[in-house]
């Protein structure tokens, strides 16, 4: 049940109708029920792992909570963790170890064994399994107490909106609005639907649109390298689009029922240096990494070469995280390289103009893309192949069209960005005059009716 889909509108009616009917205790009881039917809809087998989850993580606060001594505090801290870990990485990693295995054994010649198995990847499982990391690291951590309700806990780790994609949120944000009474005020309602908008229109007319010019390039039909360019550019905005459309969805869909939940984006594309970009891309994602991981490991103690090691694990790992794929640990890998080298050039760099430090990381960050949506390493070598071997400036009606298109669908992402960075507001439209707002809400919807899909497309992020 995808968020841009005629089934969720109507899902949603109903849930909010009673929502609103109810108090708070059994508000959280339908919003559980709500969360379960809607996972349920994507295959109703990942319901029993979501119920496991829940209790176990919620058990294991309880323990970490409860323990005399702090060498029993560590061990149910282990249990729970490496529970976590052990469903992620059977679900979602098993196949690709054991394939990577069996290509070992084969180079040493020691046969040709397989032993991958059938499983279905459960959708949000990598969202919801960090987020139980977090509680029960947080507990351990002094920095939370575990939730006596057991549906509380549970609607913080299903809780609808967030569910399937994120944002990542922290017990120490999300629960306290569970366990306590929401107001919806005016104002959160009108920028809660103002996002769900917004987002439903950098999905269904952005991201969608963007994704047909990127798979019929990407699909090896390109013939020259400026299409690659060109394509390679429409994916940068596509995952950008569809990844921020579904969390401000999100957001609006929360915010309607009285939460409010964090910012996952923030004009990520005018950022000048790696560090700057992580800081405003996936936010709740690379905070995650750097509390639970990055800081852990040492962080930026211990020297420039303990940092850069630092920073290189955690971005492998955060590459890792997003699927089980050699491309992915290729991307973490990149990013972590960019990470690594920006450190030592942070000082001479700042004295080039901001414009060109932009640009140049906007660059960098593409071609982190093309490793991100290429397939495998053959097809990314053959895009840069073309690149370099086959560019021609002289448009032709094909590649004129390309154009076309990746200007016309990222002029309204480009320009709203640009005023989230200058203005340092994640939605600059709520200061502009009632007019010049109404008219932008009209623009938004008619280009929805007029260039969205008709059909409700998957979001990248929700295969993760």
């Amino acid at each position: 049940m995808q968020f841009n889909s005629f089934l969720f509108f109507v899902f949603f009616v109903i849930t909010y109708t009673v929502y609103l009917s109810c108090g708070q205790k059994w508000q959280n009881r339908i919003l559980l029920l709500a969360s379960y039917i809607f996972y349920g809809t994507w295959d109703y087998r990942f319901l029993f792992l979501i119920l496991f989850s829940s209790l176990a993580n919620y058990l294991a606060g309880h323990k970490i909570k409860s323990s005399d001594s702090e060498k029993k505090r560590t061990a149910w801290l282990w249990v729970s963790v490496v529970f976590n870990l052990g469903i992620l990485g059977f679900f979602k990693y098993y196949n690709f170890f054991v394939d990577a295995l069996a290509d070992l054994m084969h180079w040493f010649g020691w046969g040709n064994h397989t032993f991958t198995l059938h499983i279905v990847l459960p959708v949000g499982i990598s969202f919801y399994t960090f987020k139980t990391i977090s509680y029960v690291i947080d507990i351990y951590r002094n920095k939370l107490s575990p939730t006596e309700s057991l549906v509380d806990f549970s609607l913080y780790v299903a809780f609808f909106p967030q569910l399937i994609a994120g944002p990542i949120e922290r017990a120490t944000s999300l629960l306290p609005q569970i366990c306590s009474k929401r107001t919806l005020t005016t104002t959160l309602f009108t920028s809660s639907a103002y996002l769900f908008l917004f987002g439903l229109f950098e999905k269904t007319v952005v991201a969608d649109n963007l994704a047909v010019l990127v798979d019929t390039v990407y699909s090896g039909r390109a013939k020259d390298g400026f299409s690659v360019v060109i394509a390679s550019y429409a994916f940068a905005f596509q995952i950008f689009a569809d990844f921020d459309g579904y969390s401000n969805m999100a957001k609006g869909l929360a915010g309607l029922m009285g939460f409010r939940l964090i910012d996952n984006f923030n004009a990520p594309y005018f950022s000048e240096n790696p560090s700057e970009f992580w800081s405003r891309w996936h936010i709740s994602l690379s905070s995650w990494l750097r509390d639970y991981l990055y800081i852990p490991l040492g962080g930026n103690r211990g020297g420039l070469a303990r940092t850069a090691g630092n920073l290189f694990i955690t971005m492998i790992l955060g590459g890792l995280w997003h699927g089980a794929s050699w491309m992915f640990i290729l991307w973490g890998a990149f990013h972590g390289l960019l990470l690594v080298v920006y450190l030592p050039l942070q000082k001479k760099l700042i004295k080039l103009p901001l414009v060109f430090r932009q640009l140049l990381l906007f660059h960098l960050v593409c071609f982190g893309w093309m490793l991100f949506r290429a397939e495998n390493f053959e097809q990314f070598n053959s895009l840069i192949w073309q690149i370099f071997s086959n560019f021609h400036l002289i448009l032709d009606t094909d590649q004129a069209l390309l154009l076309k298109k990746l200007l016309f669908y990222t002029t309204i992402p480009v320009v709203y960005q640009y005023l989230q960075y200058r203005n340092n507001k994640i939605c600059p439209v709520f200061a502009w005059p009632v007019a010049m707002r109404a008219i932008f809400y009209v623009l938004l919807f008619y280009m929805i009716v007029i260039f969205g899909f008709n059909d409700a497309q998957s979001f990248i992020y929700s295969k993760f």
